[in-house]
């Protein structure tokens, strides 16, 4: 972790320990990383949470126990959106909370990237002193008997900032006339977009990275240009450019973008007016042209993409308990031409590398901020009845949203909807991001009784394969194999090397 990045961490702790907080009641995520090492340098009081508005309120209780100023620290994104409510009864109350946001930096505003929402001065009257905070810039704390808003902006803590970036071309025309061998990435694609999207990567006869979102993975045209080990696939092909299709990608290789591959020129194309990117780069209407002269077929690429493609095949074989070889056997199980949705955190990543690609599902998520807030109601929110629903969620992101099965008597009695929760006992996205076991939040957890406590019925099973089908709406836990996952990760990358 850079020092620039945790010296603003510490700066901001060392003021609150000033204006008189002992207590901290802390959410951790990728994004307030220098937070998580830095606090117990301090002495601090600290409870860990990992749902931030019952943490906030948590903070509001002890603030009006002790008579002395509490602090909440969380992620960015709809993290933040969270502290609302707490922030509204302290304000009426009288009641001294420290509202710590982290966020991404500020040239992430406005883009659309993950978890870059608009974070200044979101609590509003409810936060009368409120401070934008970034890089090395001095501030001081007042004391405070209302709520405050510190929002700290922080570079990746796994990387630095955005490289200088080529100046964008502003057309497709140009790009193409400029890019002779780029990558295309297709992210999500409303479903009266995908038919010329299709055309247009046919004709155009580039490598293509589809995800999951995009509803054309399973595409026969597409199966001969389309990367299916996306990976290092900038260290694997020979790019001068990348075109976007289609939402903001959910793959870190969009990330990557920002530092790794700066020195390529990006255009996105997409109904939504964000880049998803810190950097240079120019977004405009998904307009495609009727005709497209096509590039050059990078025949070596798609051959080492296929071998790659093959080696994970057997690796899923020799691990269908771990977390990748469940979500394999689970798309194989779930009906052709269901309903899919995908909880964020590892369910959508985990898709997107291990669904079989040529079973056809309506696949959604919710893609906006990439929280892991209430995604069982909006799952839920988007049954139909006339076909099978599944959600494949996260245990943490279960756990954020339990009052999520209410609605579900009120809806079309022939409605038929799986939950099925992937519980490895807390965030182990983080596990392979830090090393410190307080980003994953452990727990042991099961959802038996929740799902009793709504008289669902509840199937808890090692192998999708054993799913039943039933009416009304069902919750499958599967428990994956800690072990089998850590090997398949550990020969997956040896694939990669």
């Amino acid at each position: 972790m850079s020092l620039a990045v945790q010296g603003l961490a510490v700066r901001v702790l060392e003021a609150l320990r000033e204006a008189g907080v002992e207590e901290l009641v802390v959410c951790p995520g990728a994004r307030n990383a220098a937070f998580i090492e830095a606090i117990p340098t301090f002495g601090f009081r600290t409870v860990w949470h990992f749902e931030e508005r019952s943490a906030a309120f948590f903070a509001l209780g002890r603030a009006q126990t002790t008579g002395r100023p509490v602090a909440v620290i969380t992620t960015s994104g709809t993290a933040a959106g969270e502290l609302l409510p707490a922030a509204m009864e302290a304000y009426y109350a009288g009641v001294p909370l420290a509202l710590v946001t982290a966020d991404r930096p500020r040239r992430f505003r406005g883009s659309g990237a993950p978890q870059a929402a608009e974070q200044r001065g979101i609590f509003g009257l409810y936060a009368p002193f409120a401070l934008d905070l970034e890089g090395d810039e001095p501030f001081t704390l007042p004391a405070f008997d209302r709520p405050i808003h510190l929002n700290v902006c922080l570079e990746d803590p796994r990387g630095g900032p955005a490289a200088d970036s080529p100046v964008p071309h502003d057309s497709l025309a140009g790009f193409l006339q400029a890019v002779r061998s780029p990558l295309i990435v297709v992210g999500r694609l409303a479903a009266g977009e995908r038919a010329p999207v299709e055309r247009f990567l046919r004709d155009l006869g580039a490598p293509i990275y589809l995800e999951a979102l995009s509803g054309l993975r399973a595409s026969a045209t597409l199966e001969p240009l389309s990367l299916r080990v996306a990976e290092r696939v900038f260290a694997r092909g020979t790019f001068d450019g990348v075109l976007r299709l289609g939402g903001v990608p959910t793959h870190r290789l969009w990330r990557d973008l920002e530092d790794i591959r700066a020195d390529l020129p990006v255009l996105s194309l997409s109904s939504l007016p964000f880049s998803g990117l810190g950097r240079l780069s120019v977004i405009l209407p998904l307009d495609l042209p009727e005709r497209v002269d096509s590039r050059p077929f990078q025949a070596s690429l798609i051959e080492d993409d296929r071998r790659l493609y093959r080696s994970l095949a057997e690796i899923f074989e020799a691990e269908p308990h771990s977390e990748p070889g469940i979500v394999r056997r689970l798309s194989r199980r779930i009906e052709v031409g269901a309903g899919v949705f995908l909880g964020n955190s590892l369910p959508i990543r985990e898709w997107d590398l291990a669904a079989d690609p040529v079973r056809p599902a309506e696949i959604s998520a919710s893609r906006g901020l990439n929280g892991i807030d209430g995604q069982l109601s909006t799952f839920l929110g988007g049954c139909r009845a006339d076909r099978p629903n599944w959600a494949v969620l996260g245990d943490l992101t279960t756990l954020y949203d339990l009052a999520g099965p209410w609605p579900f008597a009120q809806m079309a009695p022939q409605t038929s909807a799986t939950v099925v929760t992937i519980n490895n006992s807390g965030g182990r996205i983080f596990e392979r991001m830090f090393p410190n076991p307080l980003f994953v939040n452990a727990h042991g957890r099961s959802f038996a009784h929740w799902a009793a406590l709504w008289d669902l019925a509840y199937q808890a099973v090692d192998d999708p394969r054993d799913i039943e089908n039933g009416p009304g709406l069902r919750i499958v836990e599967i428990r994956p194999d800690a072990a089998s996952t850590a090997r398949f990760w550990e020969r997956y990358g040896a694939l990669l090397a």
